[in-house]
């Protein structure tokens, strides 16, 4: 599954894609993620912590068990890198990468 971010991203657009990716008919541990974010992408929004329970959520959905997150800016990486330190999601693999081919590569070998 490849998801893109861009733009001011708020909590709802993350549970609405969950909830819409569930309703795919391969969603499941074996379906796993690239999620692309944009250089225009803005989390400004979000509490602090709203991402990690996104991928709480995301865990005990059933759904992807690998994440490949691509980021392109340094504050993009800020957000997500405490997320990856601060995993406390069981089962699920997060790692973030600068390239989408290598996250796709790493996708592949999951």
């Amino acid at each position: 599954m490849q998801v893109r971010v861009t733009g001011s991203t708020t909590l709802l657009d993350l549970v609405n894609f969950l909830a819409k990716a569930q309703k795919d008919p391969q969603y499941g541990p074996t379906l796993n993620t690239l999620f692309i974010v944009e250089p225009d992408a803005q989390f400004g929004q979000l509490a602090p912590g709203t991402l990690a329970t996104f991928f709480k959520r995301v865990a005990e959905s059933g759904g992807s068990k690998a994440w490949a997150i691509v980021f392109s800016t340094d504050s993009h990486y800020t957000i997500f890198s405490e997320l990856v330190q601060n995993n406390g999601t069981k089962g699920l693999k997060i790692r973030l990468f600068r390239d989408e081919f290598t996250a796709l590569q790493w996708l592949h070998s999951e």
